[in-house]
């Protein structure tokens, strides 16, 4: 008796401080946030704009060119001040959890990213893999209004293109590392907000989504831009670079050929020689051709061989004239040679971190290059060639 006694008293006491979840929030009670734009206007406010999926009920059975989404934008003189104004307009509370693309106005971009980075950084619904990029010469809300018919919400199309064609995607946790690290400076994907060739209302060509390239910050500024082949070199260089297409121009006039990468690596080796930083860039690569232009029959190993020595000897050279404009131009490290110092060097970094940009600007780099074509394709000379115009 007495232990019953004791069990219903526990179950009681349960009751008063097992409250649930209190806080709890019902998905109905939601407005699910898959993109927002920040941007800065021109009296120093900032503002902001959401992008949020429209709940299915609502659609019902409505044609298949009903929105799928809407957008609400505020303004305010703080993020957080500009969200509650977007939030004063919403019947739902703002939930940015399943945030898939974030957009940054060029403007804000150049004004620097302290406060955005400070905000994000403290808000706990963050999510770490939204992709953040940067819109050249625009508006970062512009972007959230632009139709793309092939996804149900159009910046979904952002995400997917950065996976896609291979570009510079950067994501929150990309962005918070660079930022708070040493001997590294944040880059952004860019993209840009171009006419489309098909024809809508009245003849006029609607808008859409065009990756370009990399933004370039210093100082979490924005400093400048590195257009779509200067980015994939810069990908290459710092370990990111999955696949690309590259041309092999041959020597002799003997005409070129694309070869897709299939595999992308690099090592970076620093030394100090005479007070001067130097670093050794080893990049190597695999690829498979995806057309010949140049006439050759390289079903014979001996063409292959020419390709991958005509990448070897390209190669290097175009990316030292990239570092060298990174360099140079922007005095940005965008590549983490000073982390790799670091990481490598910790006691050399030590006494050289405190004046890493002089450095940086005045670093040495050799870069080498090792190629391997494992493919020429399922033919080896150009179908529209004739017999005897076919080098073999």
């Amino acid at each position: 008796m007495f232990r019953r006694g004791s069990v219903v008293i526990i179950l009681i006491t349960m009751i008063f401080v097992c409250t649930g979840c209190w806080d709890r929030m019902e998905i109905n009670d939601m407005a699910l946030v898959m993109a927002s734009s920040m941007d800065l206007e021109e009296n120093g406010r900032y503002s902001g704009t959401v992008q949020m999926v429209i709940p299915a009920r609502q659609i019902g059975n409505t044609s298949q060119k009903t929105k799928q989404y809407f957008v609400e934008s505020g303004t305010g003189s703080s993020i957080q001040e500009l969200i509650a104004t977007e939030q004063s307009k919403l019947s739902r509370r703002l939930f940015v959890a399943h945030r898939r693309v974030l957009f940054i106005g060029e403007k804000l971009g150049r004004q620097g990213i302290k406060d955005f980075l400070d905000h994000f950084g403290r808000n706990p619904t963050t999510r770490l893999r939204t992709y953040v990029v940067l819109v050249k010469g625009g508006e970062g809300k512009n972007a959230l209004n632009i139709d793309y018919p092939l996804e149900f919400v159009p910046t979904e199309a952002v995400r997917e293109m950065e996976k896609l064609v291979g570009g510079m995607a950067v994501t929150m946790r990309d962005l918070f590392l660079a930022a708070s690290g040493e001997g590294i400076e944040p880059v952004m994907g860019v993209v840009e907000l171009t006419r489309s060739s098909e024809k809508v209302n009245a003849g006029n060509t609607r808008k859409t989504f065009n990756l370009t390239g990399t933004a370039v910050f210093k100082d979490l500024k924005l400093v400048g831009y590195l257009n779509a082949r200067d980015t994939q070199l810069m990908m290459w260089v710092t370990g990111k670079l999955n696949s690309g297409m590259l041309t092999a121009r041959l020597p002799d006039r003997k005409g070129s050929a694309s070869i897709r990468l299939t595999s992308a690596k690099r090592t970076v080796v620093p030394s100090i020689q005479g007070g001067k930083v130097k670093f050794t860039i080893q990049l190597e690569g695999q690829g498979t051709v995806e057309e010949n232009k140049s006439g050759l029959d390289l079903a014979n190993p001996k063409y292959l061989h020419l390709i991958e020595s005509a990448l070897e000897k390209s190669v290097p050279g175009e990316t030292r004239k990239m570092i060298e404009l990174v360099q140079k131009k922007y005095n940005s490290d965008i590549f983490g040679f000073g982390e790799v110092l670091h990481k490598k060097k910790p006691k050399v970094w030590r006494k050289l971190r405190h004046s890493w940009d002089e450095l940086f600007a005045n670093a040495e780099f050799i870069v080498k290059t090792d190629f391997e074509v494992t493919r020429a394709g399922m033919i080896g000379p150009p179908l529209q060639l004739k017999e005897r115009e076919i080098v073999k």
